[in-house]
């Protein structure tokens, strides 16, 4: 476990957090049972982490390449979902995973273009679980020039359905994050079944099998930022998936 902090303090130096250019992220081992429990942390948290992520301004933002489902929800990266606006991201720790678009140096590459919003590439298999790839996006950011991810608090009640096209029947998870995502408090995620509901209550901090504790999202909770994970394996796994639609219930 040392091990493992030294390694994220030296990642965390390189990352260089700011509001609204670069993110970070944070991972934590999996349980052994393969059901996975590596938690990403992306975007614009304004202090530490130990990831890296692309770029959250109008001008930067980065995006995918190749066939892509066509959303009602995405323009030019850009996402605009009932309460939810801001523009979209990715995020991974060094050697974690391959993404396309890489938004790892302040900008993304390829940029988020038209109506789809995708992420494709390979999870590296990790002894310890601790690969993953995020698509994510701010929750309460304008599309302006000066465009400061801000929070959004969570209802009493409801939830959210995202409908993704995942032609590989990759595993995903929801995750909702507050300002400081590098803290394992700060962050709340449940599997993803697309197009199906999944409510606020049922976002629960390390919420993999084995995961400790397990914390739900309470009403009145910040949201800074959403995103779709990839958990990684002990083994490379390929990943290729878009976000279709997004709803706020």
């Amino acid at each position: 476990m040392k091990r493992l902090g030294l390694v994220a303090d030296c990642a965390l130096l390189a990352c260089l957090c700011l509001l609204t250019i670069c993110g970070c992220s944070d991972t934590t081992p999996r349980t052994s049972t393969g059901s996975g429990g590596s938690t990403a942390a992306g975007g614009s948290t304004g202090g530490g982490g130990s990831g890296t992520s692309g770029s959250t301004s109008k001008n930067t933002t980065g995006g995918n390449k190749g066939d892509a489902a066509a959303s009602d929800v995405i323009n030019d990266g850009y996402i605009t979902a009932g309460p939810w606006m801001g523009y979209g991201f990715t995020a991974t720790d060094p050697g974690a995973a391959t993404i396309t678009p890489d938004c790892g140096g302040g900008s993304c590459n390829p940029p988020f273009t038209g109506s789809t919003f995708c992420m494709q590439g390979t999870v590296t298999g990790r002894a310890d679980y601790t690969g993953f790839a995020m698509l994510g996006w701010n929750v309460n950011q304008e599309d302006s020039v000066n465009n400061i991810a801000n929070t959004w608090a969570v209802p009493a009640s409801g939830g959210v359905i995202v409908t993704v096209n995942n032609p590989g029947n990759t595993e995903l998870r929801l995750q909702l994050q507050g300002t400081d995502p590098h803290s394992g408090a700060d962050r709340w995620c449940a599997p993803l079944v697309s197009g199906q509901l999944v409510p606020w209550s049922s976002l629960l901090t390390n919420c993999w099998t084995g995961g400790t504790p397990q914390n739900a999202l309470t009403p009145g909770t910040p949201i800074q930022q959403a995103a779709i994970i990839v958990p990684g394996l002990q083994s490379d796994l390929p990943f290729n998936f878009c976000i279709v639609d997004i709803q706020i219930q």
